[in-house]
């Protein structure tokens, strides 16, 4: 249980890449936070239950806590939650984010101010409302990005989410470069394709598609959320402390087969 004792933070921790994150989390014995946002979805609250429950039944320790992470005065309530129920922070995992498919000639104003309110400031108010805490604190904490490949490559549905994603490497980069005086590490994981439940429902009703995403990926089979988990575990570890300002794609190698 190489996370004993630590607190952990997962944005958008209820369902997917999210849960899976806060499973693995407390299976290494980190008490987890799990934030969700009902603004967003009533459903979310109950997702984020059921990842608290997965935690207890195997005897991890969690709790769930609404906040939209798009709006800072809700992201400070989330981190004073986390510190009142148990002390501090150690580990922020900036996962939340959305990308709702759009062609670039439809984007309007709304859909462009959510999307960078839920991804990019999201991820900044985050890791600035933890950092503060770390710092006041005198923890060597970690700081955690969920991005993307799509940060390095274009979508043409996806052209107000992949910039969000650009933005999140940068602000981890430089995250990494003011905090590493403190002890604290900014590091980001990019997911490629991941079997969440929603993909795999969708790329089991397109057959033709999935075979064509297997095909592409060196490993031959699509990643999934617990194999973001894994790495996510790996840069909150202590030995992990030497590791900061990078970036680790889990895509099975997908994004390296230009074939």
């Amino acid at each position: 249980m190489s996370l004993k004792g630590k607190i952990a933070i997962v944005t958008g921790g209820s369902r997917g890449i999210g849960r899976a994150i806060s499973v693995r989390l407390a299976k290494e014995g980190a008490r987890v936070v799990v934030n969700y946002s009902d603004h967003a979805d009533k459903e979310f609250k109950g997702a984020a239950q059921e990842t608290v429950s997965l935690i207890e039944k195997t005897g991890g320790e969690a709790t769930a806590f609404s906040a939209d992470v798009s709006k800072k005065e809700e992201v400070e309530k989330l981190i004073a939650f986390t510190v009142k129920e148990f002390g501090h922070v150690d580990i922020l995992v900036a996962n939340a984010g959305i990308c709702p498919f759009e062609e670039f000639l439809k984007i309007d104003e709304e859909l462009l101010d959510r999307v960078l309110g839920v991804n990019f400031k999201g991820a900044f108010f985050a890791a600035q409302g933890a950092a503060q805490n770390m710092v006041e604190k005198k923890i060597p904490g970690r700081l955690i990005f969920i991005s993307s490949v799509s940060s390095i490559f274009g979508g043409e549905l996806q052209s107000h989410y992949c910039p969000t994603k650009g933005a999140i490497n940068q602000l981890m980069k430089s995250i990494a470069i003011a905090l590493g005086k403190y002890g604290i590490t900014a590091n980001a994981v990019l997911p490629g394709t991941v079997l969440t439940d929603i993909n795999r429902k969708e790329l089991t009703e397109d057959k033709e598609l999935l075979d064509y995403f297997v095909k592409r990926t060196p490993t031959g089979r699509l990643a999934e959320p617990k194999d973001i988990a894994s790495a996510v575990a790996f840069f909150a570890r202590d030995d992990a402390s030497s590791i900061t300002g990078t970036t680790l794609i889990v895509d099975g190698g997908m994004s390296v087969n230009l074939q």
